[in-house]
């Protein structure tokens, strides 16, 4: 796969589908306030807030990404840092699930790798 701008589409369109699950997320915490009540309301505003954030954030990154901002790049490199790094801590632990691990550590390691590439990264350059 050596055309640069083709690797930027796949990459925009999973930081896409990412930003897609952030948003549906942040929908399914909002309706278990009003459907369940939560142990913490402050909490669980919180984690509304911090969602609601994080769906702008990379909504905007696809944005950027979209139309070759520079700026852009290296936010969508951070993003998919984080996200492997959730991904990472989902293999252990307590509460630890294989499925969800692979599902967060595969996207964003191949995002990684497409707009690492020199000629992506070429496509941001002045």
């Amino acid at each position: 796969m050596s055309n640069p701008g083709l690797k930027l589409v796949i990459s925009a369109s999973i930081i896409a589908l990412q930003s897609l699950a952030i948003w549906g997320l942040l929908v399914w915490v909002a309706v278990l306030i009003f459907v369940e009540t939560p142990t913490s309301l402050l909490s669980a505003l919180f984690l509304i807030g911090l969602l609601f954030a994080a769906g702008l954030w990379s909504s905007n990154i696809v944005l950027g990404l979209w139309r070759r901002s520079r700026w852009a790049h290296t936010p969508a490199m951070v993003l998919q840092l984080l996200i492997a790094s959730i991904g990472v801590a989902s293999f252990a632990g307590e509460f630890g699930n294989l499925l969800i691990g692979a599902l967060l550590l595969v996207p964003a390691t191949a995002v990684f790798v497409l707009l690492f590439s020199k000629s992506v990264r070429e496509l941001f350059q002045r």
